[in-house]
């Protein structure tokens, strides 16, 4: 065999090389069967959640309903659990507002509030459908979100889907058991 004959054989041994292994790496990654890292399992005989509307012991009105629909929101865009009616679920999210505070968060050099913070404070409690026992909790959980005054009821708003966000990652990390 010639030199010339051998560095073609090594360059296309090479080519082919650099096709499978590139295929060996991304082909998991196109197929979804990519490697995830997660906190935990989910607790034994838990895969479906229902979430009754929330006690409201706050003075904020209505601010039970806002709340247990950003969290049947936020469950559902998680995926973790598939989200259910009470009377299918393995599990209930049992919960009470206890308190909303809206309340100043800084103030400009001529002492007027420039921005607002809202903390929103629940207790959560997971119940077993079945039997009514306490799988996870009561746990106090807590949100905030803030906003400058220039935002407007927009800001507020989001401010408020902050904090809601806040606490459905607390009553995921009720659902889910550390290694």
């Amino acid at each position: 065999m010639d030199q010339r004959s051998a560095s073609k054989i090594r360059a296309r041994l090479g080519t082919v090389l650099s096709v499978v292994l590139t295929g060996a790496l991304l082909f998991p990654l196109a197929t979804g069967c990519a490697y995830s890292v997660k906190p935990g399992k989910l607790r034994p005989g838990i895969e479906s959640v229902a979430v009754p509307y929330f006690e409201n012991r706050s003075t904020e009105p209505d601010i039970e309903v806002e709340l247990t629909d950003a969290i049947l929101n936020g469950l559902i865009n998680d995926r973790t659990l598939r989200v259910t009616d009470d009377s299918r679920a393995d599990v209930l999210v049992v919960g009470t507002v206890r308190s909303y505070r809206f309340q100043e968060a800084f103030f400009g050099a001529d002492r007027q509030a420039e921005e607002y913070r809202i903390d929103i404070e629940v207790e959560v409690e997971l119940r077993r459908r079945s039997d009514d026992e306490s799988v996870a909790g009561p746990k106090v959980i807590r949100g905030t979100g803030s906003f400058y005054v220039d935002e407007g009821a927009a800001g507020e708003a989001a401010a408020r889907e902050e904090a809601a966000q806040m606490i459905v990652e607390g009553i995921l990390n009720l659902v889910v058991e550390e290694w």
